[in-house]
């Protein structure tokens, strides 16, 4: 049995030029939609709402074609050939299955993410969850929803059921070219469902807010669309020799390990080291938890302060960082370039990173920053 989609596909398909004398056109005349509309339901770009459905086999049956729905839903449907009648019945039977697919349980707000490969997936419990889930976070206080739309370009979308409001949330400048197009796709082809579009846009770390009709705001997001779709950079590490440090504060603290390794802490805090340096623990030695962020490189670690690494929206960062840590446990200092991308910049620095004795002693890492730039194109 094939998918809802490809059977609709067909059932549509061997109903048009040149196989039927139907044109597309004539549908979408006929159901009150855009023939760009009905041709992206037919791609299987977008999907068809309950109700468009509902048109269209009513549109079929008054041509005298009434096995429409019985090519898409063969296994719902009696198997005995129906008369006039049955047919009907089915047909509003049908018209209801569909309608409550596409209607929020419990006639709630309806919540969904665009993402960057252009896919409407619905957030039942709420966008943050999502997101969570989608990354495989078992347990995060960061700001998911922000990460995804500062850092991922996703789009969140939630429609009002009490107004028909669609509340459109994005990034000012990183908005993902197929979240863009498929939310502008979205809302052509809810035009005459959706009374308003509130949009709220992150922008220099603040929400601003617009008001559009769909056209508008469609219009709005596809102009910034292409502005950028953040190219993350793999993350490269280069051993380099402890012998090799040149930074007056790194050696410092080297020479301090050296002498007294349980110290280290200590150490750091009297030299200053804070600023540039992170503290990681855990319970054990696989554990790696933020104690302490750097504060001189402009991060916001507001969300990351007592949170497992492997906890933080960047992965691609956290697993890094839980791989080096776990590392610096077993085999003792090493000394590294790093080259990567945080959060939404791209980075290159020199690190050092210092064990405190035990198997559950912390970890301090010092940074010496050669290149923190904020990814804008």
């Amino acid at each position: 049995m094939g998918s809802f989609q490809s059977k609709f596909q067909e059932a549509l398909r061997r109903r048009l030029f040149p196989n039927a004398p139907l044109h597309l056109k004539q549908i979408a005349r006929a159901i009150g939609r855009s023939e760009n509309t009905v041709t992206r339901w037919w791609r299987g770009e977008t999907r068809i709402a309950g109700d468009d459905l509902f048109r269209i086999a009513r549109y079929l049956v008054d041509r005298g074609d009434g096995t429409f729905l019985r090519e898409i839903f063969d296994d719902l449907l009696p198997t005995e050939r129906p008369q006039s009648d049955a047919e009907e019945k089915a047909l509003e039977l049908l018209y209801e299955l569909m309608r409550r697919m596409n209607t929020p349980e419990g006639g709630g707000d309806r919540s969904s993410w665009v993402t960057a490969e252009g896919e409407i997936v619905r957030a039942v419990a709420g966008h943050a969850d999502y997101v969570r889930r989608s990354l495989r976070l078992s347990h995060s206080e960061a700001d998911l929803p922000s990460y995804a739309i500062r850092v991922l370009g996703w789009i969140a979308l939630t429609v009002r059921a009490d107004d028909n409001t669609a509340i459109i949330r994005h990034d000012g400048r990183r908005v993902a070219p197929l979240a863009a197009e498929r939310i502008c796709a979205w809302l052509d082809d809810h035009a005459d469902r959706i009374s308003h579009v509130r949009r709220l846009i992150h922008l220099d770390q603040t929400w601003v807010e617009a008001h559009h009709t769909n056209a508008a705001a469609a219009a709005a997001i596809a102009r910034i669309a292409y502005i950028l779709r953040i190219p993350r950079r793999p993350w490269v590490i280069r051993p380099l020799p402890l012998d090799s440090i040149s930074d007056p504060l790194l050696a410092r603290l080297l020479r301090a390990y050296n002498q007294s390794p349980d110290r280290l802490i200590h150490a750091a805090a009297e030299f200053g080291a804070f600023t540039t340096s992170n503290l990681f623990g855990g319970s054990d030695e696989n554990e790696v938890v933020s104690h302490h962020v750097a504060t001189g490189f402009g991060f916001d670690t507001s969300h990351v302060i007592g949170m497992n690494i492997l906890a933080r929206a960047d992965t691609d960062y956290a697993r890094m960082v839980h791989a080096r840590i776990v590392r610096t446990r077993r085999e003792g200092p090493n000394y590294n370039e790093l080259v990567g991308t945080i959060d939404d910049r791209h980075v290159r620095y020199f690190n050092l990173a210092l064990p405190e004795p035990g198997p559950q002693g912390r970890v301090l890492t010092s940074t010496v920053m050669l290149e923190c730039e904020r990814v804008s194109a």
